[in-house]
């Protein structure tokens, strides 16, 4: 069973991965066949093809996006991770936003299988999800 320091340093590492832009690396965090519902706007994205879209969108969006503020609550017995943060963005157009996220996780051995998400405000990865 992978420790309690796994996961958080899994997710940390997923973030960093996401706000360096680098979606090959975001992608490899879940299995093929992973489900990430955006449960604060009602939409479930499915495996690869289905995430990698919604991450697209959200890349040409947002010039820059930093997590920050991280807490977590690790259940390793169940393989699973919740994390509260802050989320710090820069629109292609120049704007400033501040949203709030908390985040569950389930996971399959070392990738992550189901994603469960809820945003403050405006959902910023609405638009490029779909199944």
């Amino acid at each position: 069973m992978p420790s309690r320091q796994f996961y958080i340093d899994t997710v940390v590492a997923y973030f960093a991965a996401l706000d360096a832009r680098h979606l090959d690396e975001v992608l490899g965090y879940f299995t093929e066949d992973a489900v990430f519902t955006v449960q604060s706007a009602y939409i479930e994205c499915r495996g690869w093809a289905g995430i990698g879209a919604m991450f697209e969108q959200y890349l040409a969006t947002y010039a820059r996006g930093l997590h920050t503020d991280f807490e977590h609550i690790v259940d390793p017995g169940h393989a699973s991770i919740s994390s509260r943060f802050r989320v710090e963005l820069e629109t292609t157009d120049g704007n400033r936003e501040t949203r709030h996220s908390v985040n569950h996780w389930y996971f399959d051995g070392e990738r992550f299988q189901r994603v469960y998400v809820w945003i403050s405000g405006e959902n910023v990865l609405a638009a490029g999800a779909q199944g």
